[in-house]
């Protein structure tokens, strides 16, 4: 079996388009056991449907049509070597002689009818197309909307966020769109010298991403990770809660950044095509907006967008299909 596959590589010569004749022949043993006669009908009975014959070159009797495949069995210097012509290349292997020379004979017509079986398709084979259906297109590719609910954070801490996505998805590999609402952060302030006054300055944000990334099942769910790329507009308004109704201004209402990120979430999708999930994106925004309230110089009193935001998200959607 060894012999067989180690010859195999080299046997490919053998690979036709129609089965040819094999013409066999040996040389080198003693015994008429180990003949051409004895030869072909070694590889006859491991292969009763091929066309084989004995064969003795010094006749001069008969010789291989075009396209035959010649093999040969030569005993020399202790060893036994089978050699194959009449493919794409001459092959050539060496087999340690047997005590026995029918055992070489055996092993030999092993080794070509092995080759045959694993390397020689015939090309008037009928062509059998795949038993099993196509996967249709439609079970291939999932849409969906989801609402989620969560928090983030904001340019003063923690605050609720309320989100809704659209997914589409070929395979494993998925597309989102979100938009997101930060609800109003609001931080208090103080403006004193030369009047005194206070108030709270409050920012909302409102931000769009497109998400592009795997969404591979594993275990009752899909599992992903998606690229992301975005643009967030904060809304920031101040407003005065002393008595003295001190004068003061905004300096800036609203801002724009543009922001990239990571997302990874596990969805389930339950029946009836409904889905819960929960998930967890950063983003990072390389410019932060400043929002100001001003009094009489120099009395100043601000806030920054963050470089990073965290968002959580719990979600619960329905899969169209």
């Amino acid at each position: 079996m060894t012999l067989a596959l180690l010859a195999l590589p080299a046997l490919q010569a053998l690979t036709l388009g129609v089965a040819p004749e094999l013409w066999v022949t040996t040389r080198g043993f003693d015994t008429p056991a180990c003949d051409a006669t004895a030869f072909a009908a070694a590889i006859h009975t491991q292969r009763p449907t091929e066309t084989v014959h004995p064969w003795q070159p010094e006749a001069h009797v008969e010789t291989p049509p075009k396209g035959a495949i010649v093999v040969t069995l030569v005993a020399r210097d202790g060893v036994a070597v089978l050699e194959v012509t009449g493919g794409a290349a001459p092959i050539v292997r060496t087999l340690a002689e047997a005590v026995d020379c029918k055992r070489d004979v055996e092993i030999a017509a092993l080794i070509v009818d092995g080759a045959l079986d694993d390397l020689r398709v015939s090309q008037a084979a009928p062509k059998v197309d795949s038993l099993a259906a196509p996967v249709p297109f439609r079970s291939l590719v999932q849409a969906g909307v989801a609402f989620g609910a969560g928090v983030e954070q904001s340019p003063s801490g923690w605050v609720a966020s309320l989100d809704i996505e659209g997914v589409a998805r070929y395979r494993f590999y998925e597309l989102t769109l979100d938009v997101d609402l930060g609800l109003p952060s609001s931080t208090s302030f103080a403006i004193a010298n030369p009047e005194t006054g206070t108030g709270s300055l409050s920012v909302t944000s409102l931000s769009a991403e497109l998400g592009i990334g795997v969404a591979p099942r594993l275990g009752p769910g899909r599992a992903s990770l998606d690229a992301l790329l975005g643009v967030s507009v904060a809304f920031a308004t101040a407003s005065d809660s002393s008595s003295s109704k001190a004068v003061f201004q905004n300096a800036s209402e609203t801002a724009v950044d543009f922001f990239t990120g990571l997302r990874a979430g596990y969805v389930l999708e339950l029946p009836r095509g409904f889905i819960l999930g929960a998930r967890a994106e950063e983003r990072l925004a390389p410019r932060q907006a400043a929002f100001g309230v001003v009094g009489t110089n120099p009395s100043t009193f601000s806030v920054n967008t963050r470089a990073w935001t965290l968002q959580t998200l719990g979600l619960v959607g329905y899969r169209f299909f």
